[in-house]
């Protein structure tokens, strides 16, 4: 494996009240020295002593604080003061399996130009082996296990600070790809992504992914195709609404018709139909969290 290839990447973590978590990560990241360029973690807010082992562990790590709790965006303060060409985007609750990245560093060795090389996402570290370890055509991405080019972060920006959580990473994909750029994955490059409940509401869960759902068609869906997306989304609404017994739903739909309508004079580029039948977002997602 090229590991000089990762002298080129920073390895960038958003971190919120998951202090055992945060110093697992870390810890996995050292465990081969110092692999990377830089390891920078931004704080939204934490008040568990996150900030208090950070400063007594990991003196080596760059800290920033987001200034409170804004949700997935926090990502792009560190984003944006990464010195690598690369970043590797971690959560606090992730960690890479370092000997399945080879050919994602061979990629970083040879000047991929790929906006973004996305990671396959697993709970545990059983069964690794046998994976394509070629380099295929993605269209999406966990930001809790992706590298992201710095020129790309640069052209695009960052998160949309309104979505707050869920489907930040699936609307920078569409952005990218919307405007030209390319989305790889490799399925054998491994982040394990740990899912620890402790910060995770369900009710919020809902909310967020439902709002930003209809924000995602709103915005990418091209015109000719709205109209079909838009009626699935709202059929749903209603199912789940009655199957559920909430109105969580009905309130994430018009906060998101809200945003769209405060948002209408902003230009959104417009995936193409074969984009839409790649990306293929998971429409039902967001009604399994109050199931």
């Amino acid at each position: 494996m090229r590991l000089e290839a990762f002298k080129k990447v920073s390895v960038c973590v958003l971190s919120y009240n998951r202090c055992p978590e945060l110093e697992f990560t870390l810890n996995t990241l050292y465990d081969q020295g110092d692999l990377f360029a830089e390891v920078l973690v931004a704080d939204n807010g934490s008040t568990d002593g996150s900030l208090e082992m950070l400063a007594a562990q990991f003196p080596q790590v760059q800290v920033y604080s987001t200034g409170g709790n804004v949700g997935n965006s926090g990502w792009n303060c560190i984003y944006e003061k990464a010195q690598g060409d690369w970043v590797l985007s971690l959560d606090d609750d992730s960690h890479p399996v370092i000997e399945t990245l080879g050919p994602i560093a061979e990629a970083i060795h040879s000047g991929c130009s790929a906006a973004a090389i996305a990671c396959s996402m697993r709970k545990d570290s059983e069964h690794l082996s046998g994976k394509d370890e070629s380099l295929v055509p993605g269209y999406g991405f966990s930001s809790a296990g992706v590298f992201l080019n710095k020129k790309a972060l640069n052209a695009l920006g960052g998160y949309d600070p309104e979505l707050f959580m869920f489907m930040n990473d699936l609307d920078w994909a569409a952005r990218a790809l919307a405007t030209g750029w390319e989305i790889l994955r490799c399925d054998s490059a491994t982040v394990i992504h740990r899912a620890t409940p402790l910060q995770r509401s369900r009710a919020r869960h809902a909310y967020y992914y439902c709002r930003n759902t209809l924000l995602w068609i709103l915005y990418y869906v091209p015109a000719p195709l709205q109209a079909q997306y838009l009626a699935r989304y709202c059929r749903d609404v209603a199912l789940f609404t009655v199957l559920h017994q909430t109105f969580h739903y009905a309130k994430a739909l018009w906060e998101g018709v809200r945003l769209f309508r405060k948002n209408k004079a902003k230009e959104f580029p417009k995936l193409t139909e074969a984009q839409l039948n790649h990306v293929r977002p998971d429409f039902r997602a967001p009604f399994a969290y109050l199931g």
